[in-house]
């Protein structure tokens, strides 16, 4: 029975690499973009004081073999950017006098600087025997267009391969050209742009990621080829933060859709307390119910976790998916705890 699953899943990863070009989603799934908005928008690169270093490691549907495990690592910092009177880590937790309500008594001053982002994303993600790993540099440019209101335009830019390991694969026909030689792989160009308009306390962001749809094959080492194209993938996200005494509460939504495959819509919610702990819970429609935890243990380090409940006709053999992701904020002068212009 074993040695028949392992057939069935080998069969289907096939399938999947032949129909590449006609396949819709080809990026891996997070639950954790709440917190790293830089894996779904290149324009977030520098939005904050800090260098931004995070690494997060996902495994999807426990329990079936060869399901997705996904490792990325991210890094960005801001060249150039110094926000008027910041005030650093509590500066959403001013009071007024007697009021007992939370006000940012430097709120109309709030206004950032023309500046630089750059950062850098690697990524590798492995389901069954296809294997993908992507190496991607990011640009971007923030301009303030009033006293609050900011916008920002991103880019990035690098190379994606795919590879197959024909040699662990079990066929039906062991002769297919498809499935000569040791390994099957292909290494193509990637490009993704984005905008970001964002508030202190409002965002706006629209992106696309593998917008070089090349001809480019998998080539087999006798020549033969399999069509392979990326899939653009496209996201719309907004979301919207406010204060109810020491609680934070940012519910937000994600629109994506990658062709042919319908669109789908992601609500996410998000409470913080005290600007240290948050919980979270997203619904991915006919998908998953997430849920999610972090903790701000320190203005350097901080960390999060999520759970996905698969309500699919996948949870009759899966145990849901895991995701754990660690974040450091370097050279965090202002000893900010949580994200000041982001989620």
């Amino acid at each position: 029975m074993k040695g028949r699953e392992r057939l069935i899943s080998v069969s289907l990863i096939v399938l999947c690499l032949v129909a590449f070009r006609a396949a819709g989603q080809q990026m891996p799934q997070f639950s954790q973009y709440m917190t790293n908005g830089l894996v779904i928008n290149p324009a977030v690169a520098g939005i904050e004081n800090y260098m931004d270093i995070r690494t997060s490691f996902r495994k999807q549907w426990v329990g079936i073999e060869g399901s997705p495990t996904t490792l990325y690592t991210s890094v960005h910092a801001s060249i150039g950017k110094s926000d008027r009177n910041a005030t650093g880590r509590g500066k959403f937790r001013v009071k007024g006098n007697g009021s007992g309500h939370k006000i940012d008594r430097n709120n109309r001053f709030r206004r950032v600087n023309p500046h630089h982002g750059v950062g850098a994303m690697v990524q590798v993600d492995q389901a069954g025997l296809l294997r993908t790993s992507s190496v991607n540099l990011v640009y971007s440019f923030h301009l303030p267009l009033t006293s609050t209101l900011n916008l920002a335009s991103g880019i990035s830019a690098g190379a994606v391969r795919n590879s197959f390991n024909t040699s662990r694969a079990r066929a039906v026909t062991p002769s297919d050209v498809a499935l000569l030689g040791d390994q099957v792989s292909m290494t193509k160009a990637d490009l993704s742009v984005g905008t970001w308009l964002y508030t202190r306390y409002a965002f706006l962001g629209i992106s696309g990621a593998h917008l070089i749809n090349s001809g480019s094959d998998f080539q087999t080492p006798l020549d033969y080829s399999i069509a392979g194209r990326l899939v653009p993938h496209y996201f719309i996200t907004a979301g919207y933060r406010f204060q109810v005494e020491d609680l934070m509460i940012t519910p937000s939504v994600l629109y994506k859709k990658a062709s042919p495959s319908p669109g789908a819509i992601d609500l996410n919610v998000k409470a913080m307390y005290n600007e240290r702990v948050w919980i979270g819970a997203s619904y991915r429609n006919r998908d998953a119910m997430a849920f999610l935890f972090g903790l701000n243990v320190s203005p350097l380090l901080d960390f999060g976790y999520s759970y996905d409940l698969t309500t699919s006709h996948q949870n009759e053999t899966s145990a849901g998916s895991h995701e754990i992701m660690v974040g450091l904020k370097v050279n965090n002068e202002l000893r900010v705890l949580c994200p000041q212009w982001v989620w």
